[in-house]
């Protein structure tokens, strides 16, 4: 079964450095797709512009979907196929924990992010690498390595996670982080995506080419997830 609570606190880490905020950019909804190890993990994503998202891990057995402002999770159990809506299960889980965060916010704080110079392939790809310095979430100061591109499929993935991030945030009852508006300024806005953050997360394979539509169908009719 999937473990939609741990795998999207994992995720809010990539979201706290890259947030999608479609006035900004005039640009046209690209798709494509990318593997990618998070913490140890390894986790594929498909994407078509920033509104449609499909997320398959190796240690779980089915998927996730992201479409009409909404994130399911996709499963069999028993020989048969089940839908269940995580937006409302993650506001479900927000209001059970007398409204305190269903997020780990790993950084409160960005306080400078600068380029080196110097260049890293990631994935068959050159990009920047940058050092970013952060405030934790226990209040101490961080240092990590980012390694940044302006290669147009990493960019439009890194808005379509981000829209996801946004949603599942809003979902929670939270609003965004400070410094996810810093970041926003100091990445996408200078047209960046991201290939790597420290090693905790790193693009191994990526694509341009937008899968077909029926990646983002949903299977069944969905269902809350029992309990909540």
């Amino acid at each position: 079964m999937m473990q939609p609570y741990r795998f999207f606190t994992a995720l809010l880490t990539l979201g706290l450095f890259t947030v999608f905020l479609a006035p900004l950019y005039a640009v046209a909804a690209q798709g494509g797709s990318a593997v990618m190890i998070d913490d140890g993990e390894r986790i594929k994503i498909e994407y078509s512009g920033t509104d449609k998202l499909r997320i398959t891990s190796d240690s779980d057995d089915g998927y996730m979907i992201m479409r009409d402002n909404k994130m399911y999770t996709v499963m069999q159990q028993g020989g048969q196929t089940m839908v269940f809506d995580l937006t409302a299960a993650i506001d479900s889980m927000n209001k059970m924990l007398d409204q305190e965060s269903v997020w780990d916010e790993e950084i409160q704080d960005v306080l400078e992010l600068s380029n080196t110079g110097k260049s890293e392939m990631g994935a068959g790809i050159s990009g920047e690498v940058f050092t970013m310095t952060y405030v934790d979430g226990q209040g101490q100061k961080q240092t990590s390595t980012m390694v940044l591109s302006q290669e147009d499929h990493i960019v439009a993935l890194a808005r379509a996670m981000n829209a996801m991030t946004k949603l599942m945030i809003t979902a929670s009852g939270r609003q965004l982080p400070p410094s996810v508006t810093k970041m926003e300024k100091q990445i996408l806005d200078q047209g960046y995506g991201v290939l790597r953050q420290g090693s905790e997360f790193v693009i191994t394979k990526s694509s341009a080419t937008t899968p077909p539509a029926s990646y983002f169908e949903l299977p069944a009719k969905p269902m809350q997830l029992p309990g909540m």
